[in-house]
């Protein structure tokens, strides 16, 4: 895929896929792929692997290189392969984003380093992302999920990383509607903002955003595109609707329980989720139940 075909590529819904476990904690290569090959060819815009949702911060970087492995021989173009690759360092960040391309992945999503925050100011954080897009042959979109790392990017450094030459979007994960609004109307013309809330998919939208990188495509994409399609359509009270159905697997799975949560939706709607990783604990039954009620909710008679 060129450049050019992948940027316009760039949109629609993607889902940040789990990643499976066995009982044993190990990578589930073959539950891994059931449901990668139940993704393909619905709709999505692609997957992300190795994100939030897929738990990167608990993976080594030889587990996130074999899922790639997996990955790529399943998810075919025009349908994107993202893969999270953003460490700490720079130096760590750029060599596990070759490897990555080399194994296959049309683009990367390199979040925020954080550790130490008080030292990442705008031109710490500019230096940083323009080292890795100069030093890889994929495009590279930022990640910035500020309830995780701590750092909300100034929409100005946001502007300045939308004019590096191989930086082509960014996944903001905020939720912040007025901020995802002030970005688009300051980052170079063409530059993708995929958003990662589902409570503001139908306004980002609307204000410009190129898609969204949701977790409840997990589990429920049908709806999650169908979101998106009306848009598309400009039939906006179909979309309202419909994204009115996903607000309780954001409010009730999750906001409060995190991946364990989506992984329990992803087993009740007949994906395999499994436990997430230690230290992360596994949901309660009675949390488990909030779950299959907030599947309820949002089915509304609908299959799952």
């Amino acid at each position: 895929m060129t450049r050019q075909k992948f940027i316009s590529h760039l949109k629609g819904i993607i889902p940040p896929v789990v990643t499976p476990f066995n009982r044993r904690g190990e990578l589930d290569e073959g539950s891994f792929r059931e449901n990668l090959q139940r993704y393909t060819g619905i709709g999505l815009g692609g997957i992300l692997v190795c994100g939030s949702t897929g738990e990167a911060p608990y993976l080594t970087e030889r587990e996130r290189l074999r899922l790639v492995d997996v990955a790529r021989r399943i998810i075919r173009p025009p349908e994107i392969l993202m893969v999270g690759t953003g460490l700490e360092s720079t130096a760590g960040t750029l060599r596990l984003s070759r490897e990555a391309i080399a194994r296959g992945a049309d683009t990367v999503l390199v979040i925020t380093p954080c550790y130490y925050k008080a030292r990442m100011d705008a031109d710490t954080v500019v230096a940083h992302y323009r080292a890795v897009a100069r030093g890889i042959s994929r495009p590279l979109l930022v990640y910035s999920i500020p309830q995780f790392t701590g750092l909300r990017l100034e929409t100005q450094t946001i502007a300045r990383l939308s004019r590096i030459r191989n930086v082509v979007g960014l996944k903001e994960s905020s939720g912040d509607l007025s901020y995802v609004k002030t970005i688009l109307r300051r980052v170079r013309p063409g530059f993708r903002v995929l958003v990662g809330s589902v409570l503001i998919l139908y306004d980002a939208l609307r204000a410009g955003a190129a898609g969204a990188v949701l977790s409840q495509a997990n589990f429920m994409p049908e709806i999650c595109i169908s979101v998106y399609e009306a848009f598309l359509r400009k039939h906006g009270r179909e979309a309202q609707a419909l994204q009115h159905r996903l607000v309780p697997l954001a409010q009730k799975i999750a906001a409060p329980y995190g991946v364990a949560g989506i992984k329990v939706a992803l087993d009740l709607c007949g994906y395999a989720g499994g436990l997430a990783r230690p230290p992360l604990l596994p949901l309660s039954t009675q949390a488990k139940k909030q779950v299959t009620a907030a599947l309820r909710e949002a089915r509304a008679g609908l299959e799952c």
